[in-house]
């Protein structure tokens, strides 16, 4: 059996340091991902919730608070769900940018990675 120089030895360990580092940069670029899309669903939900509030007029309005109902204007809701959405949009914001990051970050990640690989000859 071939005895692995300890610089052999090196570089095989930082490949696949590496490589693990390539696979928890993708992973977190789809938990980015995900958020995102759950994100962009809450604003699409509340969107038709303030669409459906336009076609009420003078009746009572309730807001859902876990499994109750309390009785609010109907300006206050609206105002609630816009916030919502703003709110929303800036997080959309914040995480796409950290994705884009991330994204950038696993490309060079992998880069390195094809570089170790091919001085390793593998």
């Amino acid at each position: 059996m071939q005895q692995i120089s300890k610089e052999k030895e090196n570089q095989i360990q930082q490949a696949m340091d590496l490589e693990k580092d390539v696979l928890t940069t993708l992973a977190k670029v789809r938990q980015y991902e995900a958020s995102i899309t759950s994100l962009k669903r809450n604003i699409q939900k509340c969107n038709i919730t303030l669409k459906e509030l336009g076609s009420v007029d003078q009746q009572k309005t309730y807001q859902p608070i876990g499994r109750c109902f309390i009785l609010k204007p109907k300006g206050d809701i609206v105002n609630e769900v816009n916030e919502y959405i703003k709110s929303h949009e800036k997080d959309i914001e914040e995480f796409d940018k950290v994705r884009q990051h991330l994204i950038a970050k696993g490309k060079e990640k992998e880069t390195q990675l094809q570089e170790a690989m091919k001085s390793l000859k593998i």
